[in-house]
């Protein structure tokens, strides 16, 4: 298994040097992994001439210069006639673990010093806690928005201290990081959501919401509201039946926004960013992979290490999650039929799900030729540009029709009464879209 070439889980090395402690420090840290001494840049088998005082020199060395002591195993093998040295270091419990005061991570097959925010993870992890378990020194904090949650999901009618502690939103006499994120006025600035409606491809903004000092609980639901704001849900009338067609689907979008909230680092300071193009929606979470999940895990979606517990067990509790680990497991599965899938993009301090809209261009077309015979001449005229923009203003009805704003919002009106248009969004953000 480690003789394929080097990756983020293997290292070679063609003799012993003391920069090997950097690779135990990194995987240590992070994962477990091999450093093989004996094999060069190359790939050549060059082997280690002294393997016995090589060993004892690398066993006194990592023991000597790395804190805590890691957990390893090092063990001699034969390849090509020649002894190769293998170092099996496993991901410790105590991390961080330094090698001369600096922690270290492998980046694909580098090992390179840690940020703060990724050091203090680590602390974080060594003390088995997460950061929205850490005191937050604040005192005026008000739940009115989680209470009514959890009163109409739990029946809990006054959340009173011990029922704090008992979510974890009170350590002693001191709220949590997670009570202030929760808090109807949630007073870390930076642990909001920027929530953008894009037109024309991507160059310019037909509309924008900033969610800051609010509940993130709240924050979720104006997400939804956004999403119901911009993304088009329609009525197909299939025979005698009704189907309802959601160019995202409902589900995949929540459970995107879900696990942004609930996974995101809220140490970095940057929002959650929603926004939606024409043919898309992308919901980026501040913070890479939490530590101790691959990206192969993260993808498979039955693996998961929430980065923050009490917001993961709160989003549980109240049903806007499911079981842990199931949310991209959900998202895909909504997509399973569309003939499209859903992207996940993982960057070092970012998570990116691109949601694709579905294309109902072939349905709107059977539509169409249904409604051909039953529409007047300028009907008709509003559905043709429909049909090939997805979408009509008030202000381009009137440039096709050669009406006045009057005529036109009666015609539109007659349109949407009839069942041909929907029509979506308010004021000057109104858009008219085919009903199918």
């Amino acid at each position: 298994m480690y003789y394929d070439g080097e990756t983020k889980y293997v290292e070679y090395k063609r003799e012993y040097t003391k920069t090997i402690l950097k690779t135990v420090s990194a995987m240590a840290n992070y994962h477990d992994g091999y450093i093989v001494i004996g094999i060069d840049d190359n790939l050549n088998v060059i082997g280690v001439e002294e393997p016995k005082s090589t060993k004892l020199n690398l066993e006194n060395a990592i023991n000597d210069n790395i804190l805590p002591r890691p957990y390893y195993e090092i063990s001699e093998e034969n390849r090509e006639g020649k002894i190769l040295i293998i170092i099996k270091i496993f991901a410790g419990e105590n991390t961080p673990y330094l090698y001369n005061n600096k922690a270290y991570k492998r980046m694909d097959t580098s090992t390179v010093p840690i940020n703060k925010i990724e050091y203090e993870n680590l602390i974080l992890k060594g003390r088995n806690i997460g950061y929205d378990a850490l005191n937050y020194e604040g005192k005026n904090i008000y739940f009115n928005y989680l209470n009514d949650k959890l009163r109409d999901r739990l029946g809990i009618s006054v959340l009173n201290d011990d029922i704090l502690k008992t979510l974890g939103l009170m350590n002693g006499d001191n709220y949590t990081i997670a009570a202030a994120l929760l808090s109807d006025k949630n007073p870390i600035n930076h642990a909001g959501i920027s929530l953008v409606r894009f037109a024309d491809k991507g160059l310019n903004i037909r509309d924008k919401k900033i969610l800051r000092n609010i509940s993130i609980l709240k924050q979720f639901d104006n997400a939804v509201e956004f999403y119901h704001k911009h993304i088009n849900t329609r009525e197909l009338i299939n025979g005698v039946y009704r189907e309802t067609i959601e160019e995202i689907p409902l589900v995949a979008y929540r459970e995107a926004i879900a696990n942004a909230i609930v996974h995101r680092e809220y140490m970095l300071e940057s929002d959650i960013r929603v926004e939606i193009f024409d043919d898309r929606a992308e919901i980026i979470s501040p913070g890479g992979l939490p530590i101790g999940i691959t990206e192969e895990e993260y993808l498979d979606g039955r693996v998961s290490i929430p980065r923050n517990r009490i917001i993961a067990d709160i989003f549980l509790r109240l049903g806007i999650i499911e079981r842990l680990a199931t949310g991209i497991r959900r998202i895909k599965e909504y997509y399973k039929n569309s003939g499209i899938n859903p992207e996940f993009l993982i960057a070092q301090n970012s998570i990116k799900v691109v949601l694709p809209k579905i294309n109902h261009k072939t349905k709107f077309s059977e539509q169409f030729n249904i409604l051909e015979n039953q529409l007047n001449e300028s009907e008709l005229k509003i559905m043709k540009y429909v049909k090939s923009a997805e979408r009509i203003t008030r202000k381009e009805a009137e440039e096709i029709l050669s009406l006045k704003k009057t005529q036109t919002v009666q015609i539109l009106g007659e349109m949407v009464n009839k069942g041909v248009l929907l029509k979506i969004g308010a004021g000057r953000n109104t858009n008219y879209v085919a009903n199918v």
